[in-house]
């Protein structure tokens, strides 16, 4: 049912200059899906690239949250990064912002409407990602030194790329989670999830039933040593909705390749819901921040300091943290 593969072909794109700073111009990219099954008004790839004046020393990639108020946020760590003189790449992920479904909402089709719009949103949401490593490769805008940084829903694509392709150096994820069934019946953003599926009537993959669809999570989640590659989860029978589950691809992304950024005061995941997904991932480097889910954003140049100093991008130096914002670290 779910299918990661697209044809690697050498896009035509279009390219347009929208803004300019300092040190960066900013641009436009826009090109067709190579996922095949895109809904339409899914169907257009947009990308926003910081490119730095001078020669770039590296490279990330930024993937947003569920939704659009925190996409302008990102925009603006976008920009930061490449006063740095690291190149920034913004996809706008299927069915959110600019890019959502005729008649739907921005980041609805995630976690919400039938079993195959949700997987026909992650499918496509990590399709459109791998590709865009494709096009920055072929032309020349990939950088060895290059890191993704997923936020939210941005970190759960994450992880699911990162199984699949081992281009990228470092993952780090930011306020984000897995066990979907958890998700979907415990996280108060999700509240428009759980009155959509409590209108429907004999679901056959239990999505309205609450203690069944946790419990099935529950149990497949505690045999994943069963799984020894991404294909096998692909051809198993285990639920759907954990084939696109962050916390089942965890296993399979090296531990140092990881550094988990979680804000301390999240009320919108559920704690068991960031712990598994951490676990998961071998328990990698974990620095836990006195924020919450949203306010993050409001320090999202604390966060890009803290990846800047991670990384050692070439000729960029140590950058200030105030650490009276920084509850521990965890390693």
């Amino acid at each position: 049912m779910i299918n990661f593969n697209y044809e690697k072909t050498n896009v035509d794109f279009v390219q347009g200059y929208i803004n300019k700073g300092r040190n960066y111009r900013e641009s436009l990219i826009r090109y067709l899906s190579l996922y095949k099954q895109a809904k339409k008004g899914t169907e257009l790839n947009e990308v926003y690239l910081f490119e730095p004046k001078k020669k770039a020393v590296g490279l990330v990639i930024i993937l947003h949250g569920l939704g659009t108020k925190n996409i302008s946020y990102i925009f603006k760590m976008g920009r930061y990064f490449s006063n740095f003189g690291v190149r920034a790449v913004i996809p706008i992920l299927p069915e959110n912002y600019t890019r959502t479904s005729n008649g739907s909402m921005s980041g609805k089709k995630y976690f919400s409407d039938s079993i195959d719009s949700i997987l026909n949103t992650w499918e496509h949401a990590v399709v459109d990602i791998l590709s865009l490593i494709d096009l920055l490769k072929i032309n020349n805008l990939w950088h060895e030194n290059n890191c993704m940084i997923g936020y939210c829903l941005g970190g759960m694509v994450s992880v699911l790329v990162n199984s699949l392709d081992s281009s990228i150096k470092h993952n780090f994820i930011v306020a984000s989670g897995g066990n979907i069934a958890d998700l979907i019946w415990n996280s108060p953003i999700l509240e428009f999830a759980r009155r959509d599926f409590l209108n429907q009537k004999d679901n056959k993959y239990y999505l309205n039933d609450k203690e069944s669809l946790i419990q099935i999570f529950q149990q497949s989640l505690k045999n994943l040593n069963d799984f020894k590659s991404v294909g096998d989860v692909l051809t198993s029978e285990i639920h759907p909705l954990l084939k696109v589950d962050p916390a089942v691809y965890a296993k399979f992304i090296p531990k140092g390749k990881v550094t988990f950024l979680e804000a301390a005061f999240d009320l919108a995941l559920p704690k068991s819901s960031k712990k598994i997904l951490w676990e998961n991932l071998g328990k990698p480097k974990r620095i836990v921040l006195p924020i919450d889910h949203i306010t993050w954003l409001a320090f999202h140049r604390l966060i890009s300091n803290i990846i800047l100093n991670e990384m050692k991008f070439e000729g960029v130096g140590y950058q200030f943290l105030n650490l009276r914002y920084i509850a521990r670290f965890q390693k």
